[in-house]
């Protein structure tokens, strides 16, 4: 032993191993960035994500026999079926809701369903407007809306009665807007008629990005129809 004597040691600076972690903080940072926007806004990372993270996974989406579908009935002056030819929607059956314990528009459980709100007009009533609202699509599928932001002016909706009576109504407005502006003046023009002197058949969906946090998307189509007499 050597007592007295001292060693001075000096660090090497490793320029690869600073490097990894600040490409690592980076890639953390941006993960997190990402992620944020993407859960509270629905805006898609550039990153594959599954078909789950962006849709509602608790839309039904099994297949409706034709027999269910010939055999569904409601009252005589309800909506019962709605077809649209320019998108190949052939009798789709229209279900009866009313408002979520949220106080929302409620929507049909199934995929290919469209759901009437039945605070609003029925078909011949001969004043206000029908109002029905369907899915643009689930996890695995397109809804029965899945196109309707594609209706063009003129283009023709039919509305079948719980009696057989059948209505043509001509499209005379198609809009997509936010969820907020939906909110704050879309409702407001989609519970009446285009055309105060005509009966009205307004539609809606959903489009745009999906977001998880609020279990929504964030736009909305909205088709103003009017009864051809």
């Amino acid at each position: 032993m050597t007592p007295g004597l001292r060693i001075d040691q000096t660090r090497e600076f490793h320029v690869g191993r600073w490097l990894f972690l600040l490409a690592f903080a980076a890639l953390l940072a941006a993960a997190g960035w990402y992620g944020y926007n993407w859960y509270t806004k629905g805006e898609l990372p550039p990153v594959p994500l599954p078909a789950s993270a962006m849709a509602d996974t608790s839309i039904d989406e099994t297949p409706i026999s034709r027999s269910t579908l010939d055999s569904y009935k409601v009252p005589a002056t309800h909506p019962r079926y709605i077809s649209i030819p320019s998108l190949n929607i052939d009798k789709s059956r229209v279900m009866s809701v009313g408002l979520t314990k949220n106080n929302l528009l409620d929507t049909p459980k199934n995929i290919a369903d469209t759901a009437w709100f039945n605070k609003s007009s029925t078909p011949g009533m001969g004043y206000g407007a029908v109002v029905i609202d369907g899915h643009n699509g689930g996890v695995t599928k397109d809804g029965v809306f899945a196109k309707l932001a594609s209706l063009k002016k003129n283009d023709s909706i039919k509305v079948e009665r719980g009696d057989g009576k059948k209505f043509e109504y001509l499209v005379v407005e198609n809009t997509t807007m936010t969820l907020d502006e939906a909110n704050k003046v879309g409702m407001k023009k989609m519970i009446v008629s285009a055309d105060p002197s005509k009966e009205g058949l307004n539609l809606m969906t959903c489009a745009g990005n999906w977001v998880p946090r609020d279990k929504v998307f964030d736009k909305r189509v909205m088709i103003r129809a009017v009864l051809e007499k």
